[in-house]
C-alpha cells in the first residue's frame, strides 16, 4: 500500500505530526508512507517516521486548486497513491471537489484549532487520519544520527533560543542575557541560538558575557541544529520550532509562552516544562521561574 500525505507546515508543525504518522503506519503495517513537504524540514526531522520525502514544491499541486480537467501525468501521479491525506487545502470547494474527484481514499483536514478547541494540535492531527478507535497521540521523537543521541556524549551546554516567528511571541531580551549571565556566573556554557529570520539578536544577548562561557550558533542549517541540540545539557526557548525540536529530541526543555496557548501548541517531550505569562504576557516569566524550571529538569 502507497500514502502519500501533504503537509504544509513547518519545523513545529511537521514535528508535532510525526506521532500521526507513526499511528498511520501502526494501522497499514508493510504501508510505504511518501512525506510532502518542506523537504529541508522533512530530511532533518522525519526519518523514521516515513519511508520517502518529496518536496511540496515540486508536486502539480497548484492545479488541484483550479477549475477544469486535470492533465494525464497529474492523474498519473495522485493516482499512482493507495491513499492520500492532504493536511492542506482543508475549506477550498474547488480543491477539495478535484482531490476527491480524481482519488477514491483521499482525507482533507486542517490541524489548526479553533478558539474553543481543547485538542493539543498533535492529537487532531491524528484525530484527523479518521482510524478507527480512539488512538493518544505519542511524544514526538526525533532521531538525530547516532553520533549525537548518545546519552553519555551530551554536552554541558545550556542552549538559548531568544528569537520566534514573531516579536510577540518572543521573551524579552534583556532577560535572556540576565539568564545567560546567571548560568555564566556559575561556571555554566551558554550556547545562543539566532536563525535567518532573526539575525543579530542572539549575538545582541550575548554582548557582555564573558567570551569563554557563552557562544553563538547563527546560521546552522537543520541537520547541524539537530546534532548541537542532541548534546545540549537543556534548552531554553520560546513558541518556536526550535523549542519543538528540543523538545523531540529529548533535551530538557523549558517553553515560554505567551500570547499563545501551550494547550494547542506546547512543546510534548518527556522532559519539557511550560511557563505561561499571567494573562498571557511573556513579561511576567521572570528570570528566577526560568531558573527554578532549568533545576527541576537538568539540575541547572
Amino acid at each position: 500500500m502507497r500514502i502519500l500525505v501533504l503537509h504544509p507546515g513547518a519545523l513545529g508543525d511537521i514535528i508535532l505530526a510525526l506521532p500521526a504518522l507513526d499511528a498511520l503506519r501502526e494501522h497499514a503495517p508493510g504501508a510505504e508512507v511518501t512525506l510532502a513537504g518542506n523537504r529541508d524540514c522533512l530530511d532533518a526531522v522525519a526519518s523514521g517516521h516515513a519511508e520517502r520525502m518529496l518536496s511540496l514544491a515540486t508536486l502539480p499541486l497548484h492545479r488541484l486548486y483550479a477549475a477544469g480537467p486535470l492533465s494525464p501525468q497529474d492523474l498519473g501521479f495522485w493516482r499512482s497513491f493507495d491513499r492520500i491525506i492532504s493536511w492542506t487545502g482543508a475549506g477550498d470547494p474547488q480543491f477539495e471537489h478535484n482531490l476527491r474527484e480524481i482519488h477514491p481514499d483521499v482525507r482533507i483536514a486542517s490541524a489548526r484549532p479553533s478558539p474553543e478547541e481543547t485538542r493539543h494540535v498533535s492529537q487532531i492531527f491524528v484525530d484527523s487520519l479518521g482510524l478507527p478507535g480512539r488512538i493518544e497521540a505519542g511524544l514526538a521523537r526525533v532521531f538525530p544520527p547516532a553520533v549525537a543521541c548518545r546519552e553519555t556524549e551530551r554536552g554541558a551546554a545550556f542552549a538559548l533560543h531568544p528569537g520566534a516567528g514573531s516579536r510577540e511571541k518572543r521573551w524579552p531580551a534583556e532577560r535572556f542575557r540576565a539568564l545567560a549571565r546567571r548560568l555564566a556566573e556559575r561556571g555554566e556554557q551558554v550556547v545562543l541560538f539566532e536563525g535567518p529570520a532573526e539575525a543579530g539578536l542572539a549575538r545582541a544577548v550575548a554582548e557582555g558575557l564573558p567570551e569563554e562561557s557563552a557562544g553563538v550558533v547563527s546560521g546552522a542549517g537543520l541537520a547541524e541544529l539537530v546534532v548541537i541540540l542532541a548534546r545540549c545539557r537543556a534548552f531554553v526557548g520560546n513558541d518556536s520550532g526550535v523549542s519543538h525540536l528540543a523538545a523531540a529530541l529529548g533535551v530538557p526543555t523549558v517553553a515560554l509562552f505567551g500570547p499563545t496557548r501551550p494547550e494547542h501548541w506546547a512543546p510534548r517531550g518527556e522532559r519539557v516544562r511550560v511557563l505561561l505569562g499571567r494573562n498571557g504576557r511573556l513579561d511576567e516569566i521572570s528570570v528566577e521561574d526560568c531558573l527554578d524550571a532549568l533545576a527541576g529538569l537538568a539540575g541547572g
